[in-house]
Parts: C-alpha cells; sequence; structure tokens
C-alpha cells in the first residue's frame, strides 16, 4: 500500500458506501462530515456505552496535533500512548506537544504494550533467533527491567501478573514463519515463568483469558494454555483470529464467519456474517468486526445481524484497525480510507483518506499513522 499524506478532508453527502440493515509537534484542523478496546482481558469484556452516548451522522473529525513521526509500533492506555521507530520510544500523552519521555533504542521489528504502569518494548535480535524485552517507567522513561527469550517476538499482551510473549522462528530453507511458542514472563520482574512449543506453522493474533486459561488464536487453531504452566488445555482445529472475552464466553472470527464460543465445549452459541477476519470491538449489547471488503455488526446476546457495510471496492485485509472511540466506529481500510460510523446504524459521520498502518484508542481521542506522519484526531459534534 503506498503512503501519502493526509488530504483536506472534503464534504460528503450520503453514507458513503453499501449499507444494508436486519433488525435485531503542529496543530492543524481539517473537518469532513457525514450526512444524515481492548479491555483487560483477566474476565468478562465490558460494554462501552449506552445508545445516548453514541455520536450521530452530524459529527466531524478534527486533527488535534500532527506530529512528523512515520512508527512502526503504537500502543495506548487511558490518555496515554506509546509510539516506537527504528532508533526510539516516545511516550506521550494525548494532546501534550512534548513527549512525557523519550527511549533512544535501537529496535528491530519493534513490538509495544503500554499499561497504567509500564510501557513494554520487543525487539528482535538480528541473526540470533532470539529477541530483547524491555520495561520502562511510562512516566520517567527509566529502564526497570530487561530479558531475552527464544525465537522473533510478534506480540505483547499483559494479563494480570504475566507478559505473554508470542513468537515465531524463520525457516532459512522456506523463509516461511513458524511460530511455535507462547512465553509467559513475570510483569514486573520479566523473569520467565514457562514457555510451550506449538509445533506447527500456525501464527498467532492475539490472546485473552477466562479464569486460568489464556486462549490463543493462531492460524488453523485455537489453543488453551493454563495460566499457571502453560499446560496446553485444549487444542481445537479452528482457524481463529481474534478472541476476546464476554461472559464467561470467547467472541471471535472463526473461519470467515463471527462466532461465540462455549469454552467448557468449544461448540458455537451462535455464527453471523460471511468473510470476517478481524479483531471483534464492543459496544453496548454489540460487537462490531472487520470483513475482507467492510465491516459488520451483530447483538452480542444471540447473534443477530444488525447491519452490515461494504467499504472497499477491492478485497481488503485491516483486521486490527477498528476501535471505538467517543460514540463512533474507528475503522482505516486496505483502500486508504478512515470512517467514523454511529454504531447502532453504521451510517458515515465521517470519512478522510488515511494511508492507515497503525490506529489505537486512547480516552481523550485517536491515534493513526498515515503518510510518514503521526496524527491526533478527536470527533468534535456539530452545533
Amino acid at each position: 500500500m503506498k503512503r501519502r499524506q493526509l488530504l483536506t478532508l472534503l464534504a460528503t453527502a450520503g453514507t458513503g458506501g453499501c449499507l444494508s440493515f436486519q433488525e435485531a509537534g503542529q496543530s492543524n484542523t481539517t473537518t469532513r462530515t457525514g450526512t444524515g478496546t481492548t479491555a483487560e482481558p483477566n474476565s468478562t469484556q465490558q460494554s462501552t456505552d449506552t445508545p445516548s452516548d453514541y455520536a450521530s451522522t452530524a459529527a466531524s473529525v478534527e486533527t488535534v496535533q500532527t506530529l512528523p513521526l512515520d512508527i512502526t509500533a503504537l500502543s495506548a492506555a487511558g490518555s496515554s500512548y506509546s509510539v516506537a521507530t527504528y532508533e526510539q520510544v516516545q511516550l506521550r500523552k494525548f494532546g501534550s506537544s512534548t513527549p512525557k519521555s523519550t527511549l533512544e533504542i535501537t529496535l528491530n521489528s519493534p513490538v509495544l504494550e503500554l499499561t497504567d504502569s509500564a510501557c513494554y518494548v520487543g525487539s528482535r535480535v538480528s541473526d540470533s533467533g532470539a529477541s530483547t524485552i524491555h520495561r520502562f517507567d511510562p512516566e520517567s522513561g527509566q529502564q526497570q527491567a530487561q530479558t531475552q527469550i527464544e525465537g522473533y517476538i510478534e506480540g505483547l499482551t499483559a494479563i494480570g501478573n504475566l507478559l505473554v510473549c508470542s513468537t515465531v522462528e524463520e525457516s532459512s530453507a522456506y523463509e516461511e514463519r513458524y511460530a511455535n511458542r507462547i512465553i509467559a514472563v513475570d510483569r514486573t520482574s520479566l523473569e520467565q515463568q514457562w514457555t510451550n512449543a506449538v509445533g506447527n506453522d500456525a501464527f498467532p493474533s492475539s490472546v485473552t483469558r477466562l479464569d486460568d486459561t489464556l486462549h490463543v488464536g493462531f492460524s488453523n487453531f485455537l489453543v488453551g494454555f493454563a495460566v499457571s504452566d502453560g499446560t496446553i488445555q485444549y487444542r481445537a482445529p479452528l482457524t481463529t483470529g481474534y478472541p476476546v472475552a464476554y461472559q464467561g464466553d470467547l467472541i471471535a472470527d472463526v473461519n470467515r464467519k463471527l462466532r461465540r464460543i462455549n469454552t467448557e465445549t468449544l461448540e458455537y452459541e451462535w455464527s453471523v456474517g460471511s468473510e470476517v477476519a478481524g479483531r471483534p470491538v464492543f459496544v453496548g449489547d454489540s460487537v462490531a468486526a472487520p470483513t475482507t471488503d467492510g465491516i459488520m455488526c451483530a447483538t452480542l446476546a444471540d447473534g443477530q445481524q444488525r447491519w452490515s457495510r461494504t467499504l472497499e471496492d477491492v478485497s481488503g485485509l485491516t483486521p486490527d484497525r477498528l476501535v471505538y472511540q467517543d460514540g463512533l466506529l474507528w475503522y482505516g481500510t486496505a483502500t486508504e480510507e478512515l470512517y467514523g460510523l454511529v454504531p447502532t446504524t453504521g451510517e458515515t459521520a465521517f470519512s478522510m483518506d488515511a494511508d492507515l498502518t497503525h490506529i489505537a484508542a486512547t480516552t481523550q481521542g485517536v491515534v493513526i499513522n498515515s503518510g510518514y506522519e503521526t496524527l491526533e484526531l478527536q470527533i468534535a459534534l456539530a452545533e
């Protein structure tokens, strides 16, 4: 996908896409107006807002700040966020012109996980088949711990007192990536608690926790690991992308449908949609998820489809570019568009040109990377 800078937002009419329903540094301001979280994964995913809190199609978006940062990783917690380049990590508060702290560190394919109490940075060690994990204080930027783990880091997830690391290995013979380890380290000391090799070419996507089990989605199956020692509790042949906990069950994109999975029986409570391929986002009593050409929304209780949108004229895959913030679903497409959608109807509140590579929601607004720049965006309700 080619990069380009954000263009001035133009006025638009209508929903800007096919809509179907079923009952059930610098400071710039640019606006185009339409007409008309990851929660802590220890237990139940909570609803976000009531319908009265949702923004309307009279909303517009404004650029709070534009930073000359072409980032390689982004993570948010509360009103703060962290960004990584290949030379540094910045810890920033949304809306502030200066970072809270800057970490000068050489990074290789970095990944980030920001919490209220720590910033975790993972980086590959070149040509060694290993990765280094750093723990920094988010206020001072002081390094508090460091460790090295086996495999190339792909993801970091803070869960309870653990930092769960997903790693891959690379095959020089076939030049493919083979994901075969989930490694749990102590969140404070970074001392390794356990590791378990999956043992095939499945690629890990995300991790969530229910009770004493970590549920990990892979490219061709779903696996449950014991929190205490990493013992495999089950291994189901379900092509799973992003499992999210909800009322003792999992909701995930499985085999191209959005499904609710009973974790005791590993059977489906309900299934809905088609070509679903992305991280579910909960809003009130509904759940939205990306598809290969747009986004769909269903009820959490029984999986009845509420609406679906076709937002791309070509099939794309942006599974982790959907967030909820300030009454709108923010979704970045593979065709270089960022949409703000009303959760109850799917109608367009705004859309803008954006060659989106990263997106994260803070409590104050949304942070994106586009066209070699990082932008802070907020919703401004029209008078």
